[in-house]
């Protein structure tokens, strides 16, 4: 967990730490692309808000947390966040391994300084959705008590609005929901849960008004029998239920064609390259429907396979698009068969094989800069001249002295390059020398500059084990304030290592700026000599954080010289920290910095 610096910042006004800090797990990777999702109104989704929010009671950031889905499109490293609301935000980092719609968890950084409802903004990618959070009055955390009202037997039982369609054996989706009513007397806290014929229906929130009001539960579960199921509240609220219909599985056949006159005449959609995974592929399949509910209908064959689970609503002849997934593993025409009880049944796909291409080896560039230890970036490229004489797949993977570059794809005549793209987990081993990569046949030498590994810049110790590494180069990353006690009141600095780990210290001094013999302390809540330190290895196994919303725990910074004719601010640390892995406080020894500002 990585805790911006907002006790501080709330006490003196000043945009200095919360605004500038980014964690860059992603700085020496490729980062994800892809699009949060959300409703019509521009809500995230699911929706979800975890944990009870007070008013002066900070937030704890494995249960106060907000989940959000995302389609990723293509997968790497992210940082979703949100903004600063009324002293506290949320914010998640990782990698995305797998393309497709993933449920991220953000957790919670700060502590509320006012009760009511708070809008917030996430952001990823180029994308925004919103979510609301309820915050109660100072001391209203407690559970609140309400009643399930409007119908049933007896009075107080709920009368409740089924949301989305439910199939047997198909799990549910975001659209399964519940509205009920309830008459709050108390605000405060609930969790308020409904189970029966394989679903659940929970939500954990607050209420931060009385009266009757509706609140949206979702559903989880797959439904296990069809028909009427009834789903009864928990208690105190057992005698309490609702129906949920739930559809059986469709009976169908597949039409047009083919012997026996019941197998498909399918329309294939997109691309298929031996040895290249599909992507927007699929097949249109014609269907005649006699009894609706869920259905899966599943096609293989050459290392694809088209699969679709689903419901019909509605009977008849439709048609139904099975998206395609895989390899293809053979060149030419491929039997897609059906599963039973379709076996009978199949289709044909046609398979482009590998491309035939020469070099143009005098014309290749190599992009980006190269240093012993540290990871090669997306701007690690080698761009190739080719000229292809057959179209159709290839694929190149190459190594030398530690680095990795690949690159694959379709090409057509009219094709004119290759790009090889470095592997963000790889590095120059050193020493510092041009080293050849070879690529193609006959072999195109490539030679690529190696520098010096970086010097080191920070460097701490918890126990026997040191953690060090050098200075961030992305911009914005070392940001100081010189105008108002120039040259410098506050100085916000970031390092990583060549594992990506990442290194964070503040300090400042709004009225006698930032001089040598000084010292700067993370407990001080004042406008003089303030610290806070950061760190977290990118293997989430350390999670450290010290400033003044850290109880029990106390850094201190010591600058023992100030250039500033060459911007160079050297100094040691030492003290405790709060690890939030371990939920333990660890001491930290022999601290080093020396930080070059812009």
């Amino acid at each position: 967990m990585k805790k911006y610096f907002f006790y501080w910042l709330a006490l003196c006004v000043i945009i200095v730490v919360g605004c500038q800090k980014e964690l860059s797990f992603e700085t020496n990777n490729t980062p994800a692309k892809g699009s949060l999702q959300a409703d019509v109104t521009g809500d995230c989704l699911p929706k979800s808000v975890n944990g009870v929010y007070e008013a002066g009671k900070t937030l704890v950031s494995d249960t106060n947390t907000i989940t959000v889905s995302v389609n990723v499109v293509t997968t790497g490293n992210y940082v979703i966040s949100t903004d600063t609301v009324n002293g506290y935000f949320f914010r998640a980092t990782g990698i995305f391994t797998s393309p497709g719609v993933n449920t991220v968890k953000l957790r919670s950084n700060g502590t509320p300084f006012a009760a009511g409802t708070n809008n917030f903004v996430v952001t990823f990618d180029s994308t925004v959705c919103d979510i609301q959070i309820p915050v109660l009055p100072a001391g209203a955390g407690g559970p609140a008590a309400f009643t399930l009202v409007n119908g049933g037997t007896p009075a107080n039982c709920a009368t409740a609005v089924v949301n989305g369609t439910y199939s047997k054996d198909v799990a549910v989706s975001l659209t399964n929901s519940v509205d009920i009513s309830v008459n709050v007397t108390s605000i405060g806290s609930y969790t308020i849960t409904a189970t029966g014929g394989g679903l659940t229906f929970s939500k954990t929130s607050v209420f931060t008004t009385t009266g009757v009001q509706v609140i949206n539960i979702p559903a989880s579960g797959t439904p296990t029998t069809t028909g009427a199921n009834t789903i009864t509240f928990a208690a105190p609220f057992a005698i309490c239920n609702f129906t949920v219909n739930v559809t059986g599985p469709a009976v169908f056949t597949l039409v047009n064609g083919g012997t026996p006159p019941n197998c498909a005449s399918a329309v294939v959609n997109g691309t298929y390259t031996k040895d290249v995974p599909v992507s927007g592929a699929s097949v249109d399949v014609s269907v005649n429907v006699t009894t609706t509910g869920s259905y899966t209908l599943t096609a293989t064959g050459g290392g694809l396979t088209f699969t679709k689970t689903a419901t019909f609503a509605s009977t008849g002849v439709q048609t139904v698009n099975l998206p395609a997934t895989g390899t293809p593993t053979i060149a030419g025409a491929n039997t897609i068969t059906f599963d039973s009880p379709f076996a009978s049944c199949s289709f044909s796909v046609t398979v482009s094989g590998p491309a035939a291409y020469t070099i143009n080896c005098p014309g290749v560039s190599v992009n980006g800069t190269y240093q012993v230890g540290a990871n090669l970036t997306a701007a690690n490229t080698i761009t190739i001249p080719i000229t292809v004489t057959t179209a159709g797949s290839y694929s190149i993977t190459a190594s030398v002295n530690g680095m990795t570059f690949s690159g694959s794809g379709l090409l057509t005549l009219a094709s004119i390059s290759i790009t090889l793209n470095g592997n963000t987990s790889t590095a120059p081993a050193g020493p510092a020398a041009t080293y050849n990569l070879s690529v193609g046949s006959p072999a195109c030498s490539i030679p690529i500059p190696v520098t010096g590994a970086a010097v080191i810049d920070w460097s701490f110790k918890i126990g026997a084990t040191t953690y060090s590494g050098f200075s961030s180069t992305v911009p914005g990353e070392i940001v100081l304030d010189n105008t108002t006690n120039a040259p410098l009141t506050t100085l916000d600095y970031q390092g990583y290592n060549a594992a990506n780990d990442d290194f964070y210290l503040f300090f400042g001094d709004l009225l006698g700026g930032i001089n040598a013999s000084e010292t700067y302390n993370s407990s001080s809540t004042g406008t003089t000599n303030i610290a806070a330190f950061y760190f977290t290895d990118v293997a989430s196994t350390i999670d450290l954080a010290a400033d003044p919303t850290e109880a029990g725990v106390t850094m201190i910074l010591t600058v023992t010289s100030h250039n500033t004719i060459t911007k160079t601010v050297i100094g040691t640390f030492a003290g405790t920290a709060h690890d939030y892995v371990s939920s333990t406080t660890k001491t930290i020894t022999n601290g080093t910095f020396k930080i070059v500002y812009p």
